[in-house]
Parts: C-alpha cells; sequence; structure tokens
C-alpha cells in the first residue's frame, strides 16, 4: 500500500490544477475494492454529501451538488434492473427558480439524508455558490412522487443571510413532520398535516453541524452536540434538551478541551456524531464520531421523561495507518454488517471499512478504484440497493482528455468528478497477494 502514499507528491504544491496518477498495476496486487461506476448525464456537477435512498420501488434516488455559478444541483434514479442512471429534475426548477438552469446558481446542494413516507421522498437543499450580486434565496422542503414523478416544493426558510441554508434532516412518521437544521443552528419543520413551516427553535452552534439528526418511535427527535453531546425536541412538550449520556470517544485519540483558536480546525466543532444508520434486528442506532471515526451505537430511552438513554463504543472505523481522522458520512447497512468508506486526506484515497454487528469483526477492504483506473477521493454517500449491492456517489480523480473536470470544489489541485459507484460485497473484493 505504500504507493498510496506519494500520491500527495503528485499533486502538492501544484500551482495550477493537474490530474492524479492512474491506479497501478503494483497497486492494484494489494488489497483494494474494485468496484463498478456510472458517468453522470450532465458534466457540470461536482459534488455530493448525503443525499441518497433506496426507494420502495427498487430504485435508488440522489442528488448531486453544483458549486459552479451557472447551474444548480440535479437530481437522479438509478434502475439496478436495467443498470442505468436517469436524470429526474434540475433542484433549482424543482424550487421555483424555473429561470436558472444556465444563468445562475439557485438551489447547488441537497444537503441531507432523503426520507420516504407513503410513496413521496423528502430532502431539503442549501447553498454551494456565494454570488453577492445574487443572495442565496434559502432552503427549501421539498417532496418527489415516486408514482407521478411530481416535483412538490412545499416552502422555504430565508433567514436573510444570503448564504445558508437547510442542512440535517430527519423525517418523523409519527406527526409527520420533515425536521431540518438551518446552517445557523435553528429547527424548523415541514408539518404535512398542516402544508406548513414552523420554527422550533435554537438547537446547535451553527457551525460544523451533527448531519445525521434520528427520530425514534415516539417522535422525539435526536442530534449530536459538541463534546458527544445528545440534545433531543420531544414534540408533546415543544421543549428541547439534553441527555445527561454522551457519545463515547476513542480512548486511542487524544480529544480536544474547548474551541480551538486555530481557523477552520475541525477538532472542536466536530465532535459530534455524523451519520447514523438504524439496525431494527437490535434496535440501536449506530453511528460514527466526526473527529475520531469512532464507531458507536446508540438507544434513546424508551420514555421521553428519561434523561438517559444508552451509548456504548465499539472501535476505530478508520482505515489501518490513516492519519487525518475526520470521517465521511458514507454509512451503510447491508445484511449484518455496518459499511463505512472511510474519509481520505484528499490527496490519498477513500477505503472501505465494514464491521458485522452479531460478530463485532471489523474488516479493512482496501481503498475504492473504478474503471480505467480511476481512483476514489471520497465517498460521501452510501446505502444498501434493493439489488443487495451498496449504492454511493463518489468524488472520483478524472482521467486527462476522457472525463469531465471542473473546478469548482477541487481536491488538492488535483480535478475530479462525480460518478454514481455501485460495490457488490460479493464480487468487488480484492484481497491482493
Amino acid at each position: 500500500m505504500a504507493g498510496l502514499f506519494s500520491l500527495a507528491a503528485a499533486c502538492a504544491g501544484a500551482g495550477e490544477l493537474t490530474y492524479m496518477p492512474l491506479f497501478g498495476a503494483g497497486e492494484a496486487a494489494g488489497c483494494h475494492v474494485q468496484a463498478k461506476s456510472h458517468a453522470l448525464p450532465q458534466d457540470f456537477v461536482d459534488g455530493q454529501w448525503q443525499g441518497i435512498i433506496a426507494a420502495s420501488d427498487g430504485n435508488t434516488y440522489f442528488g448531486v451538488s453544483c458549486h459552479g455559478p451557472d447551474n444548480n444541483a440535479q437530481f437522479y434514479r438509478y434502475d439496478p434492473r436495467t443498470d442505468n442512471v436517469k436524470h429526474v429534475a434540475d433542484v433549482g426548477v424543482w424550487c421555483g427558480y424555473t429561470d436558472s438552469p444556465g444563468r445562475y446558481n439557485a438551489q447547488g446542494k441537497i444537503h441531507s439524508n432523503i426520507f420516504e413516507h407513503k410513496g413521496k421522498l423528502y430532502c431539503t437543499t442549501t447553498s454551494a455558490h456565494a454570488d453577492l450580486s445574487r443572495p442565496y434565496p434559502g432552503g427549501h422542503f421539498l417532496a418527489y412522487d415516486l408514482k407521478t414523478g411530481a416535483c412538490e416544493n412545499l416552502g422555504r426558510v430565508n433567514r436573510g443571510d444570503g448564504k445558508w441554508g437547510l442542512l440535517a434532516a430527519v423525517f418523523d412518521p409519527v406527526y409527520e413532520r420533515l425536521y431540518a437544521v438551518h446552517q445557523l443552528g435553528t429547527l424548523y419543520y415541514y408539518d404535512i398535516r398542516r402544508k406548513a413551516v414552523v420554527e422550533v427553535g435554537p438547537v446547535e452552534n451553527g457551525e460544523w453541524q451533527c448531519r445525521g439528526l434520528i427520530c425514534d418511535t415516539n417522535g422525539v427527535v435526536y442530534g449530536g452536540e459538541h463534546d458527544g453531546m445528545i440534545y433531543r425536541y420531544d414534540p408533546r412538550t415543544e421543549v428541547v434538551s439534553c441527555l445527561l449520556t454522551r457519545v463515547p470517544h476513542d480512548p486511542a485519540v487524544v480529544q480536544p478541551t474547548g474551541p480551538s483558536k486555530i481557523p477552520n480546525d475541525w477538532s472542536w466543532h466536530t465532535t459530534r456524531w455524523e451519520q447514523m444508520v438504524w439496525d431494527p434486528a437490535t434496535s440501536w442506532w449506530y453511528g460514527v464520531r466526526g473527529n475520531d471515526e469512532y464507531l458507536f451505537r446508540f438507544r434513546p430511552p424508551a420514555d421521553p421523561r428519561r434523561h438517559t438513554g444508552e451509548a456504548e463504543g465499539l472501535g476505530s472505523f478508520a482505515y489501518p495507518g490513516k492519519k487525518s481522522r475526520n470521517s465521511s458520512l458514507g454509512l451503510a447497512l447491508l445484511g449484518r454488517s455496518l459499511y463505512y468508506c472511510s474519509y481520505p486526506v484528499w490527496t490519498s484515497m477513500a477505503h472501505l471499512m465494514s464491521y458485522n454487528i452479531d460478530t463485532g469483526k471489523m474488516t479493512h477492504h482496501g481503498p475504492i478504484v473504478v474503471e480505467g483506473g480511476r481512483r476514489v477521493s471520497e465517498l460521501q454517500s452510501l446505502v444498501a440497493g434493493a439489488d443487495g449491492k451498496l449504492h454511493g456517489v463518489a468524488m472520483v480523480w478524472s482521467i486527462q482528455g476522457k472525463d469531465p473536470a471542473k473546478p469548482w470544489a477541487e481536491r488538492a489541485q488535483c480535478y475530479f468528478h462525480p460518478r454514481f459507484v455501485i460495490i457488490d460485497p460479493a464480487r468487488d473484493f480484492q484481497a491482493g497477494e
């Protein structure tokens, strides 16, 4: 695996954007994941975090972001029966900005998870391109009808700052509400029954938010805060409070003791959980902490009047030898295994890890590669598809002359582009020599 660490030298100090070397034969002799991928219909999309779901109709739906000034995020559908990716909607048009395509970026991201309820998909939007001449109009609550294909704009939150939107979200089927946290830290929800957007109030400090809101069977919403603190909103009492239970951290990683004074230092702001996955067989939520990639499980209190839940640490989900420990959002449950795409240093590669819930076995499957020796830099969305395979959207290093390469969200001065990725655990894990 030593060849992986030479990638930094390939792009370090580059004054202009360049191309990453292809995955070589020597590297391919080692442990790695040889995945399948599809190019996307639009070549201007350039990023994705979360925003994916394997729906009840057998298809996987996902959004892909755009950071450029002239186009919006896009919404797609992958049909595993035909192995085909199809464009569904321009997200800006979906939100009502019908004049935006090719002219300005009205809605740059579906940056939340996507949820299904009674035949419809629900999600939220946020910005990706700041333009002082055209302030961001605010984040939207959206719905998509699986049967008719109708795209509904349910409502908007405009805080007047001209930049931020709705980031983390969760759907509550008990009260039929789509909750979302605004990037300035305020909790809102769209009430399906009342057809109205409601402001709850502040729940977070507005920086490096919890990306994995969850909801229990009582309709209580939970999120992660600094230093492993867990907050909740109870719709019956309309009260925001904190649990006494804390998310455990990796004992092998030094934890920050207070807010950092270093600009853009993630160490303090990301001491919360990131993505969360529900396991119905054990009634536990499984998640990964943001600053140390520590895998844990959490069970909310059965009685909302209680202030303690259960939280247990399970082990590091970083790949062996990894130095940077900021976590990704690529987490999915397939069968009895949790699969996690360990967040890479941008000049290295994304690695796939797995954890068997029943046996407690942690496995490193190696870096991820797709067709043509393209290296996967990031994989920030992951879901178990209807075909029994892992589906996600990966940031892939571009091949010069073959792939689109847009500089709006470049990685470490190297060209990349998003591709839809399919990983078959029965076929794609290469053990190496």
